[in-house]
């Protein structure tokens, strides 16, 4: 199964718009059920952590009085927030077949995640989020490298350079970010002379992506343990779990390719 693409339409000058439209549309919405059915254990993973995130969130709105008076817990929990939402939106992605503009969400979550830190660690900064100024990724970035060492946040902070590097290659629109459409094979000469649209639904491809959204979604817990502490330590066991297994998936996902390649 892990070649298979479905849904690929040849039809396009042959049809009339609306009729293609509608096509695309039926399609994307038959890729999201047989998807959930074959990529079953990587989707049920990202809901665990997803279920792991949103139980942090309850747990920091339940103290709202203590802390809505603080700009940096402000601006972090709303810039955490605002990447859940992205993932979501990337799960459905997934399962709609869009691989290629997932990975593009990716960045969005990035530079989310890095501003949830940023503002927890540095007040001035939230203050001027909040105040409506713009802040940007460089400077985001440049602030970070400069913060003071500690083992955790040194760990943090290599977690999400790692993350956006992988990302990094794809998140572009240069030739490569069309290799999730046209595929490796003289990509040069195939980019635009082919129109393809819509989800192309691949079990290889998809667990790719879903790798490389746990990798997001993972790193940006990490900073929600730091921000949003728990002091039973069930959280960090349940962290180290979802970590585990993400790492036993991503081991497996590479060992079956290497079988098969």
């Amino acid at each position: 199964m892990k070649d298979k693409i479905w849904h690929i339409r040849n039809d396009f000058l042959e049809s009339k718009p609306r009729d293609i439209l509608k096509g695309i549309l039926n399609d994307d919405k038959a890729n999201y059920a047989k998807a959930e059915s074959e990529l079953g254990e990587f989707i049920e993973l990202l809901d665990d952590v997803m279920t792991l995130y949103l139980e942090s969130l309850q747990g920091a709105y339940r103290h709202l009085d203590e802390w809505k008076s603080k700009a940096s817990l402000q601006a972090s929990v709303a810039m955490a927030v605002a990447t859940l939402n992205y993932i979501l939106l990337t799960r459905h992605g997934i399962l709609l077949g869009y691989y290629p503009e997932v990975r593009d969400l990716l960045r969005s979550c990035y530079e989310r995640t890095t501003r949830c830190y940023l503002f927890f660690v540095d007040e001035k900064e939230a203050k001027r989020f909040l105040a409506g100024k713009q802040i940007r990724q460089p400077e985001v970035d440049k602030k970070l490298s400069k913060l003071e060492s500690s083992n955790k946040r040194e760990e943090l902070l290599k977690s999400l350079r790692e993350y956006y590097g992988v990302i990094s290659d794809v998140i572009h629109p240069n030739l490569k970010s069309f290799e999730g459409r046209y595929g490796e094979p003289k990509l040069r000469e195939r980019v635009g002379l082919e129109p393809v649209f819509g989800g192309l639904m691949s079990s290889t491809t998809g667990r790719i992506v879903i790798i490389r959204i746990l990798q997001s979604v993972l790193s940006a817990l990490r900073i929600l343990g730091v921000i949003l502490v728990e002091q039973s330590g069930k959280w960090e066991e349940d962290y180290k779990r979802i970590s585990a297994r993400h790492k036993e998936l991503l081991a497996q996902f590479t060992n079956d390719n290497d079988t098969t390649s």
